[in-house]
């Protein structure tokens, strides 16, 4: 069940074990879609139907086993036991695979020398993750630090109706819609870092393609989330907005330097802490009772 609306079914079958997988905040989510002007009818009934199923599923506790990507995700929904943490994670072919992608894509070089950052908005309406507006508020905190340097803030916003920019004193903001994968994956690889939205402990499928196609990532995290982290300083991140502009302006200063480290460290921490041989016992545990 994820936390976008949409009209889905759920199949029970009592002679099986029944695994449910939530993602994002479902309740507060849905909710929230329904006091939007800006989400459909469609969207309206899917949340309807999604609040109606998930409490119906969970009165009659048909599910066995509920699997989400962070402990505050199980939180937010209210799921306080039958569960596993399953967090992103990579399959070893991955690897191989966008180390080629990488390769191919390495041979487009950028066509300035502006330092690229790239941030992809949803449409969930989540407290969990980081607002476009305040990303540009730090940015332009960053901008403030690093004078010297040219900086492009790209937003891909699926909300957005029509494509633009905005020129401001020391950087460039670009509002884009959805990619093509191949392209999205180009811009990607092109970025000199990927600004995560998740604001708890999570890393989102965009943060793990982007450490894939080597490159760094950057991330706010909420201080009561720090300690729920398994990663340390193979990201940048920090728990405060002006610490988070101080390690990012230094970054961009020294973006020679740090671009290669974090690249490195990141791609490290997937292979060994991310990878589906590291994250898959306790499903399995779980799935085939074994003790």
């Amino acid at each position: 069940m994820g936390s976008i609306p949409q009209l889905s079914s759920i199949f029970i079958n009592m002679e099986h074990k029944i695994i449910l997988f939530v993602h994002g905040f479902l309740i507060y989510e849905a909710v929230d879609a329904l006091k939007s002007p800006s989400i459909s009818l469609r969207g309206k009934m899917g949340s309807i139907y999604s609040i109606s199923l998930w409490n119906v599923s969970t009165v009659s506790k048909s599910i066995d086993i509920y699997i989400c990507h962070s402990i505050t995700a199980c939180e937010a929904n209210n799921i306080r036991g039958k569960f596993i943490i399953l967090p992103q994670f990579i399959f070893p072919e991955e690897i191989e695979t966008y180390n080629r992608l990488q390769k191919s894509l390495a041979k487009i070089n950028k066509e300035d020398a502006e330092v690229r950052i790239v941030m992809y908005t949803s449409y969930a309406l989540s407290p969990r993750l980081l607002k476009p507006n305040y990303a540009i508020k730090l940015m332009k905190g960053v901008s403030n630090k690093v004078a010297n340097k040219r900086i492009s803030l790209i937003i891909i916003d699926p909300m957005i109706s029509n494509e633009y920019q905005e020129v401001y004193d020391r950087f460039k903001l670009i509002f884009i819609k959805p990619l093509s994968r191949r392209k999205f994956l180009q811009l990607l690889a092109l970025a000199d870092i990927y600004l995560e939205r998740c604001v708890d402990e999570e890393l989102s499928i965009s943060s793990i393609e982007a450490a894939l196609l080597e490159t760094p990532i950057a991330k706010l995290t909420h201080p009561r989330y720090v300690v729920r982290q398994d990663y340390k300083d193979e990201i940048l991140w920090a728990s405060s907005p002006q610490n988070f502009i101080d390690k990012l302006s230094d970054y961009i200063q020294h973006i020679d330097y740090w671009r290669p480290y974090y690249a490195k460290r990141l791609r490290d921490f997937l292979i060994t802490r991310r990878n589906w041989d590291y994250v898959k016992l306790p499903l399995l545990k779980s799935v085939l009772d074994t003790p």
